[in-house]
């Protein structure tokens, strides 16, 4: 006979395992891994302009203003360097640091939510390793730090922080959520603050709906405090880009990020496994189901309902922009999978598949033909990691009578951890090796020292400015100004990147670093111009 978790769990344990877990594997990837281009060496490097400029106003790109993002996750990454200087690991805590507050929000929200059902405490475990939240704490993004201010909203919503000020936890939810990503944020709070009646089980004055006015309006007077001396100083061009086109470009016609509006429903199930499956494996066996939708749950559809939807209807879409919504879907899996068996031969053949699931993938890639082109990923990977999501499961096996009475969902968050870590651990050499700007940098940077010219061919996105510490924009040139540049300046260097599919140059004198499947190439200005005119010229006399 299965047994069923129905008694409490203490709320605090799911909490400290999750930021444990949260901390550590961010700590791995802040010690092992590079930066990854182009999303995190192009903030950095936006930092780091800033740093120089002594400026916190006015973001700027490679002495370009920049005007894709608002300003909250450089003022963090800058407060930080105040403190202990510029350094690599600051700004790379930050999102795991997010996580960790969102976390204690989402718990927060569950416990004023269902403060009867034991059930919603189990939301941290699943959030916490839900494969694409767990890839995202360790990246440094906007997208977490967003989601703590959505969160933020919701509880003020429900029960605002210290019993009191509901309002004005919703205004500075707005302000930071503005200033963290821009007017998105509205599309996650505004809902279920519409909704209100519908979820509360009761009606509501007009006194809400002022109230939620003047607070919406008074997060957005708190963006004017940033917005108009930065305007001020850098023109209305600049206000126009941040405040206007930028947003207003991936609603209406995003040529980045185009997509199809249903592209985002079959991924859902993805970026949320493994508990999408555990949760679905467990509801067709029955063991929960829920007898209606109570207050809890009608506040999840109020905040994830709509804003899917508009999210599928904006032409711009990128999974990413999805994380907001993963705490609501954590809570209402948590409702759903806390009762599941604890001990059932399906369940230990789940925790089984999903362990082995590293140890497929490499075996795949080294050995099956069509993965043929991504071997090289496999190489330097150590076996321990490949073997500890297996041994898991085997050792929850042999002392299956001592968890017995704990939530199932318990040590399926400890199988899910341990592959997702080791998925961390084992690509640690393969990123190393296939993302070598830091080596890049540095080498731009001793150039940089000499008084050497140095260009970047084709659009260049601030892959080195901060990773060499440059402190002089790198010139941007199109292919077809290269030739000419070298023809000026022949004891320069040209930076050329290589796209996968391309040969890398087999010239001697050329510099190569692998970035991802293709990579870059210095090339002194000289050099350059011989071998590429030689080519000209020879594929001239060929025809």
């Amino acid at each position: 006979m299965r047994q069923v978790y129905t008694g409490e769990f203490r709320p605090l344990w799911p909490l400290l395992f999750a930021v444990v877990f949260t901390l550590g594997s961010a700590l791995w990837r802040v010690c092992t891994w590079p930066l990854l281009p182009v999303d995190e060496t192009r903030y950095l490097s936006v930092v780091w302009e800033m740093w120089l400029r002594h400026d916190w106003l006015v973001p700027h790109l490679n002495g370009s203003v920049y005007v894709d993002k608002p300003p909250v996750l450089f003022w963090l990454i800058l407060a930080g360097w105040k403190v202990f200087g510029v350094v690599e690991w600051w700004p790379r805590l930050i999102p795991a640091l997010a996580a960790v507050g969102a976390l204690a929000l989402t718990a927060r929200l569950a416990r004023v939510l269902w403060p009867a059902d034991p059930r919603a405490g189990a939301a941290v475990w699943i959030l916490t390793t839900m494969v694409w939240w767990f890839l995202w704490t360790g990246l440094v993004m906007f997208d977490l730090l967003l989601t703590v201010a959505v969160l933020l909203g919701w509880n003020a919503l429900v029960d605002p922080p210290c019993g009191r000020g509901r309002w004005l936890w919703f205004a500075l939810a707005v302000g930071a959520g503005v200033l963290i990503k821009g007017p998105v944020v509205l599309l996650f709070l505004l809902p279920p603050a519409l909704l209100a009646p519908w979820w509360r089980g009761e009606s509501v004055s007009g006194a809400w709906y002022g109230r939620l006015a003047l607070a919406t309006v008074g997060g957005l007077a708190l963006v004017l405090l940033w917005f108009i001396p930065a305007v001020w100083q850098a023109g209305w061009d600049y206000g126009r880009g941040i405040g206007f086109q930028q947003t207003a470009s991936r609603v209406v016609n995003s040529h980045a990020h185009r997509r199809p509006f249903w592209w985002y429903l079959p991924l859902v199930p993805a970026v949320t496994l493994p508990w999408s499956i555990w949760a679905w494996s467990h509801s067709r066996a029955g063991t929960d189901r829920p007898a209606g939708l109570n207050r809890g749950d009608r506040f999840l559809a109020a905040a994830v309902g709509p804003a899917f939807a508009t999210l599928c209807l904006i032409s711009g879409k990128q999974v990413h922009y999805l994380l907001p919504l993963f705490p609501a879907l954590a809570l209402w899996l948590a409702r759903r999978s806390w009762l599941a068996p604890t001990a059932s031969r399906r369940g230990y053949a789940a925790w089984l598949a999903l362990g082995a699931l590293p140890m497929v993938a490499w075996a795949g890639v080294r050995w099956v033909p069509v993965l043929a082109r991504l071997r090289s990923w496999s190489d330097g990977v150590a076996v321990v990691w490949l073997l500890l999501p297996v041994l898991v499961p085997a050792w929850l096996w042999m002392i299956r009578n001592r968890w017995r009475t704990l939530p199932g969902v318990v040590p399926s968050a400890w199988v899910a951890g341990s592959t997702l870590f080791s998925l961390v651990a084992a690509a640690t050499p393969a990123l190393q090796s296939h993302y070598e700007l830091g080596a890049l940098a540095r080498q731009v940077h001793e150039l940089e020292k000499a008084h050497l010219p140095v260009a970047w061919v084709g659009r260049y996105e601030g892959q080195l400015n901060f990773l060499g510490r440059l402190r002089h924009p790198v010139e941007e040139i199109s292919p077809g100004e290269a030739q000419g540049w070298a023809q000026a300046r022949d004891s320069g260097w040209l930076l050329e990147p290589v796209k996968h599919g391309k040969a890398r140059p087999a010239v001697e004198g050329v510099r190569w670093y692998a970035v991802g499947d293709g990579g870059i190439a210095l090339w002194p200005a000289r050099l350059w111009l011989a071998h590429h005119v030689a080519a000209v010229t020879g594929g001239k006399g060929s025809h």
